[in-house]
């Protein structure tokens, strides 16, 4: 029985193009019929020929059948299926493309065979999703490409590489072959001739030796000292290590800040003969030590045309007098120098004068300054050699004190204070003319005094609260007020803090707060002991009365002493970091009969 099936929406296309195209043919025939009618008519009437008709129509471009002809392939393309659809559009016609199919194919009296309606479905995705599937497959190909020639060429690189590293290798042990058969060649030549090569040898090392002795003993060094000859030396490094073990040795001797630069002040000349007087190690010292009096060049600081002080080089020179005058006149921040006179003419001269009259730098500022080449003693009177005077014109900025209010307070006992705010300092700016002579002021005059800054009191608790009696009450409070358990660092008991001559015994408790925190007396009582114990720092020990003790280790100052009755909380020290100690901290211990109890136990609880 033959299939039934409606065509596709393509096919029905292609049906419609083939029917208009020939009636579209028919038509035209037509018109060509009536057109070659309609010249003989038009010819016969105007006397004239047809073809001449057809050549002036021709040129007026003026054909009804032109015109026709537009129309119909206008027509024509709007006839045709012509539309641009989206990938949702798509999609949605291959799904209703897929039903209609299923439907079509129920609607058949037979099954169709597998082929058929795989042709049917693959009918409707061609029409729908072919454009689409083309993309994604020819994007796949050209990445699967891509992919493949990269892994090509990387394996074509690899391959490289290890064709150069093949190529290295051998020519490297061919050459590593190569010599290790020439040093076996040598080997089996010196095993056989082994006598005689050594015999050579030994002759050639004893005659080479021979050669160099006998030339180092003709040859030596001629050492002089700007021109001057001092004497010969065998070698040069005899000479550099004299001068460098020399050191300060020279400076002491020649009674000045004296150095050789051997490659600037040590001229060598090679000399030969057999008879050289070459200097030892000693002759050299000597010679070196006592060079005083070598005539050399230096610069001498006049002081009113008054030879004072002799320097090694204009530049030392120059530096002395600057620094001179830094001390006096230096620069300082806030202050312009309106005027700076030299009393004295200062003068630098070049002279010729004997190495050990040169002086150090450091002596000479000191004698132009005091007048003395050494320290002054305490409360010794300096006598400058020079005099500056100079006027400034300085701003500078003063502290103005604070006071101190006072507000009463019934919670701290009569005669103590707690600090409730700090003060602090105001400032003035001055502005002054001062008058300096070698840097002591003279006279200063005020030109203005601006506030800048105003003082804040500091601002204290009184204490109003009647003082108990001085002696125990059997309870204990905390010595450290406004106490936290995060300010307690060691507790009682074991431990193993890692600080040298700490114990791991800990006999008390340890409570960080910053040095000078006030410690207050846990209880009343008397003060046993005020100062220093090995370990503790500075400590104080109350006794309780019933055999209680307590301790207040490691203070930066004390307040009480021995003898003294105190009250419960009454200041008593200030918290400090001495003795075995890793940071400022209050140590306490509670004794009762000498034994020490864990404070906890004691204390208000936290």
């Amino acid at each position: 029985m033959a299939d039934n099936f409606t065509p596709m929406a393509g096919e029905q296309l292609n049906i419609e193009q083939s029917e208009f195209e020939k009636k579209f043919a028919q038509q035209q025939e037509e018109l060509e019929k009536q057109r070659e009618e309609y010249y003989k008519e038009k010819a016969e009437r105007l006397g004239t020929t047809v073809e001449a008709l057809k050549e002036k129509r021709a040129k007026a471009k003026d054909s009804h059948i032109t015109i026709y002809t537009a129309k119909a392939a206008a027509n024509n393309y709007k006839s045709q299926r012509v539309v641009e659809e989206s990938f949702i559009h798509r999609t949605i016609r291959l799904i209703k493309g897929f039903i209609n199919v299923r439907k079509q194919i129920k609607s058949y009296d037979s099954p169709l065979t597998h082929e058929k309606k795989k042709a049917l479905y693959h009918d409707v995705y061609v029409d729908a999703w072919a454009p689409v599937a083309e993309v994604f497959g020819s994007m796949g190909d050209k990445l699967w490409d891509f992919v493949v020639n990269v892994w090509e060429d990387f394996v074509d690189i690899i391959l490289f590489f290890v064709n150069v590293f093949i190529t290295i290798s051998y020519y490297i042990g061919s050459l590593g072959l190569f010599l290790w058969d020439v040093l076996w060649d040598i080997r089996i030549w010196l095993d056989a001739r082994k006598r005689t090569v050594f015999q050579y040898f030994a002759v050639s090392v004893a005659l080479l030796a021979s050669v160099l002795i006998f030339i180092s003993s003709l040859t030596a060094y001629e050492y002089s000292y700007y021109g001057r000859t001092l004497g010969v030396t065998r070698t040069k490094q005899e000479v550099y290590q004299t001068i460098e073990a020399l050191g300060d040795k020279l400076s002491q001797a020649a009674g000045a800040n004296v150095s050789i630069d051997v490659e600037r002040d040590i001229e060598f000349k090679k000399v030969f003969g057999f008879k050289l007087g070459v200097d030892s190690a000693e002759d050299i010292l000597n010679t070196l030590t006592y060079m005083r009096d070598i005539q050399v060049r230096a610069y001498a600081v006049k002081i009113n045309g008054t030879q004072t002080v002799i320097l090694e080089s204009e530049e030392v020179a120059n530096n002395v007098i600057q620094s001179i005058r830094d001390d006096f006149v230096g620069e300082k921040e806030g202050v312009e120098y309106t005027q700076i006179v030299y009393e004295q003419s200062l003068d630098i001269e070049e002279v010729g004068v004997l190495l050990g009259e040169i002086w150090n730098p450091e002596d000479a500022v000191r004698y132009i300054e005091t007048g003395s080449s050494r320290e002054l003693a305490e409360g010794e009177k300096a006598n400058p050699l020079i005099t500056i005077n100079s006027v400034e014109h300085a701003t500078y900025q003063q502290q103005v004190k604070y006071g101190s209010r006072y507000v009463e307070s019934s919670e701290i006992y009569e005669g103590e204070t707690e600090l409730i705010s700090a003060g602090t300092y105001g400032i003035n700016e001055i502005v002054a003319e001062i008058t300096r002579v070698n840097g002591v002021e003279q006279k200063k005059i005020v030109k203005s005094n601006t506030r800048i800054k105003n003082p804040v009191d500091a601002v204290y608790y009184k204490g109003t609260k009647p003082i108990p009696e001085k002696k125990g009450t059997g309870e204990f409070l905390w010595p450290i007020r406004n106490v936290t358990k995060k300010m307690l660092t060691s507790y009682f008991g074991s431990r193993n803090t890692g600080i040298v001559g700490a114990t791991t015994n800990h006999l008390g408790l340890d409570i960080g707060v910053p040095t000078g925190t006030k410690i207050y007396a846990c209880d009343g009582g008397k003060v046993t002991f005020a100062g220093w114990q090995s370990g503790y720092g500075y400590v104080v020990i109350i006794d309780h009365g019933g055999l209680y003790e307590t301790r207040y280790g490691h203070c930066s100052k004390i307040l009480v002493k021995v003898g003294e009755d105190v009250y419960q909380g009454q200041n008593i020290a200030l918290v400090g970091s001495t003795g075995v100690s890793s940071g400022p901290h209050c140590h306490l211990e509670i004794r009762y009969n000498g034994d020490a109890k864990n404070p906890i136990n004691y204390l208000p609880k936290l």
